[in-house]
């Protein structure tokens, strides 16, 4: 089998979202992306036929979506480097479906920009904006209303798992894209995230996961709460589809202790930094379209421009 071409995308993985529910325009969601990540190689090749290692439905859904968008008649083979635990409420799936999609536009040197990389990945499942740089917030049903908000916060968080996994699609269909926002709820958090209020940032977002518990409870709550004001954290995030909650810190010393404290409350914690640098893009081979060989990193605004 001859491989045409082949690129690496590498996308970061959340800690759940600052914010998700539904508002007057319809569902909303902003992401919290963190500085660990997931890969997916993808390979073009001449022959017909699909794989994907290991295979999962999503990632496969995506890869032939993406091959159509670029036009490619050919077969393709997809590495996901399932880094990031799944049903956790860390984004795995947006991994997955976002990678496969980005990879394989690089590969085939095909456009992708950030409105059309959310439409194509929603038409998967409802998906995260982590693969975009910063902070947005998009209708993560139907791949609408996105909206650049700014900059992550330099912030760490002190993640606790409830335990468990959570399936995105089936919690959506049972319990629907989140609860109902309080009017003026999105225009708020974009005048946080744009003043670097962390405070502001959390309270929203400890609302936001108030909110999450009639949807999807998470048992860790309470004690999270009680530890963010006992440190001094400026709020809580959730996984709203996930089983993570994550206590929004201003420093990396203020997360270790918040994870110790969750830790003798009987409940497993780790630190993890905010970032937010979008997905990048690695040529491992050359594109097809363009013939040029050579290593290249692309974040996701420049991928439109560059290939």
């Amino acid at each position: 089998m001859s491989d045409l071409a082949s690129a690496v995308a590498r996308v970061p993985a959340t800690c759940g979202e600052l914010l998700q529910g539904v508002d007057r325009r319809g569902p909303v969601l902003v992401s919290l992306p963190v500085e660990r990540a997931g890969t997916v190689e993808v390979v073009l090749v001449e022959e017909p036929g699909l794989r994907v290692e290991p295979d999962r439905p999503r990632a496969r859904a995506a890869l032939r979506l993406a091959l159509d968008a670029c036009g490619w008649r050919g077969g393709a083979r997809v590495r996901l480097g399932a880094e990031v635990p799944a049903g956790r409420g860390l984004g795995s799936s947006t991994v997955d479906v976002a990678g496969v999609l980005c990879a394989t536009a690089a590969a085939a040197g095909c456009g992708l920009d950030p409105a059309r990389l959310m439409t194509l990945a929603t038409a998967v499942e409802p998906s995260d904006t982590s693969p975009l740089a910063g902070l947005w917030a998009v209708d993560h049903v139907h791949g609408g209303r996105l909206r650049h908000l700014g900059p992550a916060p330099t912030a760490w968080v002190a993640v606790v798992d409830g335990g468990g996994t959570v399936d995105t699609v089936a919690l959506h269909e049972r319990a629907g894209a989140g609860p109902p926002l309080p009017p003026g709820t999105l225009e708020a958090l974009a005048a946080a995230v744009a003043a670097g209020d962390l405070d502001a940032v959390g309270a929203l977002a400890t609302a936001s996961a108030r909110r999450n518990q009639w949807r999807l409870p998470h048992p860790a709550l309470d004690a999270a709460l009680a530890v963010a004001a006992g440190t001094g954290a400026a709020g809580v995030c959730a996984a709203h589809s996930g089983t993570l909650l994550g206590l929004l810190c201003g420093s990396a010393e203020q997360a270790r202790r918040a994870a110790a404290h969750l830790r003798d409350r009987g409940w497993p914690a780790s630190v993890d930094r905010v970032s937010a640098p979008g997905v990048t893009v690695q040529d491992v081979q050359p594109t097809v379209q363009s013939g040029q060989r050579g290593t290249r990193t692309l974040d996701l605004a420049d991928v439109n421009r560059a290939l």
